[in-house]
């Protein structure tokens, strides 16, 4: 499966960069709730259906060396509206996304949380597809367009986090 593939080698090749400074945050856990019981269309529900453990693998390969016992957690709570309205769009592939609320929180500290919404639109993702991909044929449910979204609201989170 082209899915699997895609995502372990992103995932491969984000594992051998350390953490760059000492004072960078460790994370404890990452948790992505997606409610597939909402998307009342099922070839939606099928596309969506490992969200959750495919987004939460892509985080955490780029948090290598911030992973531990103690620190942050980061829950993410997907968009399912979104999930479904990405899947029905016939046209206007541009204005597809994925989209959820991200709560980093410091249990150990009350005052240290951040919470902000997050959306990945297709037109952001171009940089995470295949080389040689042909965007003008691609489809919005492809194997590949799935594996660059995770990728890049992945990336985002990561980047929205004060490190």
């Amino acid at each position: 499966m082209i899915r699997t593939s895609l995502l372990a080698a992103l995932l491969g090749a984000t594992i051998a960069a350390p953490a760059l400074a000492d004072d960078i945050p460790m994370i404890k856990s990452i948790d992505v709730e997606t409610s597939l019981t909402d998307l009342k269309n099922p070839q939606a529900a099928a596309y969506w259906k490992t969200l959750d453990e495919d987004l939460e693998a892509a985080i955490a390969s780029q948090l290598v060396g911030q992973l531990g016992e103690t620190g942050m957690d980061i829950k993410i709570d997907m968009n399912e509206v979104e999930l479904a309205n990405f899947f029905q769009e016939q046209i206007g592939a541009a204005d597809n996304q994925l989209s959820g609320t991200v709560n980093v929180i410091d249990m150990e500290d009350n005052s240290n949380f951040e919470t902000f919404d997050l959306t990945v639109k297709m037109n952001q993702i171009m940089p995470m597809l295949p080389e040689g991909t042909d965007v003008t044929v691609i489809t919005p449910t492809s194997e590949e367009v799935y594996v660059a979204l995770v990728a890049t609201f992945a990336r985002a989170v990561v980047d929205h986090i004060d490190v």
